[in-house]
Order: structure tokens, then C-alpha cells, then sequence
């Protein structure tokens, strides 16, 4: 059964629809019914009925606005029946423009009405199987088949038959890409792809606009020569005109860049403009401006797939690990300025990237940092994975950098922390050993000069006078807890010399330690 909307400001008009007609005689189901425009709009979106049968005078929404802002919105595609009791020229010719099936003056003549139902019955059957029949061939599977040459020659010539072109005419296959959506949500996407279709369908005059979807944000479609409007002007100017208007369609929120493959005739040759547009893709990072990418406009200038030199890293990763923002721009710029002027591939550009994220990473790692306190790690690795104009990749990757950079500073102030307070506690405990500043440092493979500056830092005293004072304390505590002579006492606290530790003990307590026992002793 088709469904059916009703829509008219009187209530007993609609009931006269009704019941005037057999509807379900010819495969009709009223579904609904609406008392305006407004509301017409809403049950039509949610119902998707196949018939909508409505007056043209009514407030809030008249008639014609109701099947225009349909026709706009495209969330359903029902046909239209006109029933009113004005037969003004003008409305009709607004229908006609509208595409509306019927226009029927009241009082509703019976014969005409059921007329009417009969031719509707089989149009929208015939539309049924045309959509069927569309369905089957125009389908993201059997596309990719036929743009990479693994569909048999009889699908394929159905396949241009049903996109409304000449299996024999000249054809071109094209790919649209919207660079740095990372920020977009899918459905805004999928409103583009649909303004996508009926902006290509509006320079080409195609009935049928099929968007092959090669992967989020790049959207490819096959066109005819014979089919563009624009009938005196050559593929480079559709091109640029078509990216004018998609550029328009988005905005600022996506960079659109549109690449050719190489004109054919055939539908068997078509895979060759498709492997052709993916080769003009490759030249998106070297070649100049944001003007359309045509095969036959690059053909004989090479793009590089290889990875860049690992010696033009080693001065950024340097700089990052030094934490030199200023260095580490200058790396950056050199590094993208040879992505153009070398005329890299994408591939070769994010292969590079990669490496170089994730050699910061490892320093990260190494470091006992943790990688997942760097906020822009996930977000630059997906932008990576979408199309990405350079410099918005630029823009990320610096970013990451950035926040790279600190993170690691950071984590070396917090091992220089750990680490003092691992050599505090060594010296704690093997003060009683013969042990210099020199002789730490080697022991924990640090310079000599920074462990002092380091010590000077965090305890406000010098190594050295760190271990004396260490070493005094220790042989207080021999004093007060034992009977050992004074020259044992120093042996244990890590002097050699007896002499020395009570030159050293007086300097630090302005006592000997025989005064200092001495003292202890005489308080009662």
C-alpha cells in the first residue's frame, strides 16, 4: 500500500477526502492528516509518505511553500496532488514548477479523481523499481568494483546507464576532499555529501549523482563531458567552478581541494581515471595554490615518496629535548618547507611525521615519563588519518611539540628531584666510606659540577658540607650512645684521620668531641 498524507485547514474538506474516494482500491492508505502547512511539514519528514494530497490556501504554510520546503529539506520525496477552489493561472504554473503530479479544482469531479489515483499508482510503482533497480547498481560494493576495474563490462554499462550518462561518451572520474574535519561531526558531513550531489547535478545536468564515499571527508563521483552545462568550457574550468561552490557550501569549516583523473572514453577505461585522480592526489603537498589538481596538468612532475633524512630531525628532537621553543619553529619550518619545495606525497609526509612523533615519544618512555599526559598525541594521530591540508598539519604538529617539549622538561625537573633524593640517601647511608663529589657523580652518571649546583639547590648547602654535617651527626650519636675513643668514632664516621675529624667536629660544634662527652656527663 502507498501511504498517504492529507492536508487541508477545514476538517470536513479532509473528511470529504476521505470518503469520496475508494482509496484503498488503488493501493492508497491515509495515514495522516494536517490542519497546515507547519504541521504538514513535520508528519511528512517523520511519516515519508508516497502521496501527499493538500489545498494551497492555509494559514501559517501555504500549499506551494509546504512542497517547496519538502523539495528543500529533502527528507522525503513524496508526489504531490493539488486540491483547491482557486483556479488562478499562476498556482498552477507554481505546481507545474513544483513538480507536482495533479492539480484538481473543487468540487472534486469522481471520474478525475480516480483518474488521477490509477496514473499515480503506476508512476510511483515504476518509481519503486527504477529506485530498486538504482539501489542494486548504485552502491558503495559494486562502485568500488567498477572504478577498479573488477566489475563485469555488462554491470558497469548498466552502472553509467543508470547515473543518466553514454556508456560511450567521454567520462572523467573525480575525487573531492574536505580537508581538516577533525572538529566536524558526522552528520554535518552527511549534509555535505548531500549538497555535494546537487551541486555536481547542478554544473552537470546529471539525473542521477551517485557520491562514492573513498573514506571520511573524500567523496568521488564520475561526471560526462557531454552532460556539463556548461557546454563551451573545458574540464579545468568546471573543475574550478565546481570547487568554487563546494568551498562556498562549507565554509571556513573544511578546505576543499577537487583532483581529476584523466579523461576516457568507455566505461572500461574508467579505472584509469580513477588510479589517475589517486596519482594527482599524491601532488596535493607540492603543488602551488588550492586550484583543482587535473592528471593531465601534473603528468611528468615526480613526486617524492620517501621518507625524509634522519638528520633533519636530529636538530628538532635536540630542541625538544632542551626545551628551545624558538629552535624547535625553525626545525619545524625547515622540515615543511622541504614537504613542498621536495614535492612529498602525503604517504611520505605522514610516514615522516610519524617517525619523528613517535621518536618523541621514546624520549618521553625513556625518561619514565608518561606518553598519555601529552594532550595532542591522539588528535594529531587522527588528524593524520583524515585529509589534512600541510598547514593545518603544521599547526598540529607544532602543537604537539610544544606541549612535548614542556612535558618533558617537566619530567626532568621531577627525576632531578627523584634523583637527589636517591643520592641523599646513598650518602646517608655509606657516609662511613671514602666518597667524594666526583666519586658520586661517576656513581650516578651525572657531571660532577651539576650534582653540586643541583645539591646547592634542593638542600642549600654544597656536597661537601652535606657529608661533614652528615658525618658530625653520626658521631654525636657514637658519643652519647657508646664508650668508643674518639680516634674509633672517626674511623666509623668515615675519617681517616683522628686528628682531622676533631679539627672538623670542633669547626661544626665549636667543641672537641671529648668536650662534647665531657658535657653530657657533668648534667645531672
Amino acid at each position: 500500500m502507498f501511504k498517504v498524507v492529507l492536508v487541508d485547514d477545514e476538517v470536513y474538506a479532509r473528511q470529504g477526502l476521505r470518503q469520496f474516494t475508494d482509496w484503498n482500491k488503488h493501493g492508497f492508505d491515509i495515514i495522516a492528516e494536517a490542519a497546515n502547512g507547519e504541521e504538514a511539514l513535520q508528519v511528512i519528514e517523520r511519516t515519508k509518505p508516497d502521496l501527499v494530497v493538500t489545498d494551497i490556501r492555509m494559514p501559517v504554510l501555504d500549499g506551494l511553500q509546504l512542497i517547496q520546503a519538502v523539495k528543500e529539506r529533502k527528507q522525503a520525496e513524496p508526489s504531490f496532488v493539488i486540491v483547491s477552489g482557486y483556479g488562478d493561472f499562476k498556482y498552477a504554473q507554481q505546481a507545474v514548477k513544483f513538480g507536482v503530479k495533479d492539480f484538481i479544482l473543487k468540487p472534486i469531479d469522481e471520474e478525475e479523481m480516480e483518474q488521477t489515483l490509477r496514473a499515480l499508482s503506476e508512476t510511483i510503482t515504476g518509481s519503486r523499481q527504477l529506485r530498486a533497480e538504482h539501489a542494486r547498481l548504485l552502491n558503495q560494493p559494486v562502485f568500488d568494483k567498477w572504478v577498479t576495474g573488477a566489475l563485469q563490462t555488462a554491470l558497469a554499462t548498466d552502472m553509467v546507464r543508470a547515473l543518466g550518462l553514454k556508456d560511450d561518451g567521454e567520462l572523467r572520474y573525480f575525487d573531492v576532499e574536505l580537508n581538516d574535519l577533525h572538529s566536524v561531526p558526522d552528520d554535518a558531513l552527511s549534509r555535505w555529501k548531500t549538497d555535494i550531489a546537487g551541486a555536481i547535478a547542478g554544473l552537470t545536468g546529471q539525473t542521477e549523482v551517485y557520491i562514492h564515499e573513498r573514506q571520511r571527508g573524500i567523496f568521488g563521483f564520475v561526471a560526462a563531458r557531454d552532460s556539463l552545462q556548461l557546454r563551451e568550457s573545458s574540464w579545468k574550468q568546471f573543475a574550478g567552478l565546481l570547487q568554487q561552490r563546494l568551498g562556498g557550501l562549507v565554509g571556513e569549516k573544511a578546505n576543499v581541494m577537487l583532483y581529476g583523473g584523466i579523461a576516457v572514453r568507455g566505461t572500461e577505461l574508467v579505472p584509469e581515471s580513477y588510479r589517475t585522480a589517486g596519482e594527482a592526489m599524491a601532488h596535493k603537498y607540492g603543488a602551488p595554490g588550492d586550484a583543482p589538481l587535473l592528471f593531465e596538468n601534473l603528468e611528468g612532475r615526480p613526486v617524492r615518496h620517501a621518507e625524509l633524512d634522519d638528520g633533519i630531525y636530529a636538530g628538532l628532537l635536540e630542541s625538544v629535548e632542551e626545551h628551545e621553543p624558538a629552535k624547535a619553529l625553525r626545525a619545524i619550518d625547515e622540515i615543511f618547507d622541504r614537504f613542498r619545495t621536495e614535492r612529498h606525497a602525503p604517504d611520505a609526509v605522514i610516514r615522516s611525521m610519524s617517525r619523528c612523533v613517535f621518536s618523541v615519544v621514546r624520549i618521553v618512555e625513556n625518561m619514565q615519563g608518561d606518553k598519555s599526559g601529552l594532550t595532542t598525541l591522539d588528535p594529531l594521530f587522527a588528524l593524520s588519518q583524515s585529509p589534512t591540508t600541510l598547514p593545518g598539519l603544521k599547526d598540529a604538529f607544532i602543537r604537539f611539540i610544544e606541549e612535548s617539549s614542556a612535558y618533558i622538561a617537566e619530567v626532568r625537573k621531577q627525576n632531578a628531584k627523584g634523583g637527589i633524593r636517591q643520592i641523599r640517601q646513598y650518602i646517608e647511608a655509606h657516609y662511613d666510606q671514602n666518597m667524594s663529589l666526583k666519586s658520586i657523580a661517576a656513581t650516578f652518571y651525572m657531571n660532577p659540577v651539576y650534582l653540586g649546583q643541583l645539591f646547592k639547590k634542593n638542600y642549600g648547602v654544597y656536597f661537601n658540607e652535606f657529608l661533614l654535617h652528615t658525618r658530625i651527626r653520626e658521631a654525636k650519636r657514637l658519643l652519647r650512645q657508646t664508650q668508643l675513643r674518639v680516634y674509633e668514632i672517626a674511623d666509623k664516621v668515615g675519617f681517616s684521620n683522628a686528628d682531622y675529624f676533631v679539627t672538623q667536629f670542633e669547626k661544626v660544634e665549636h667543641k672537641t668531641p671529648s668536650e662534647y662527652r665531657n658535657a653530657l656527663c657533668a648534667k645531672k
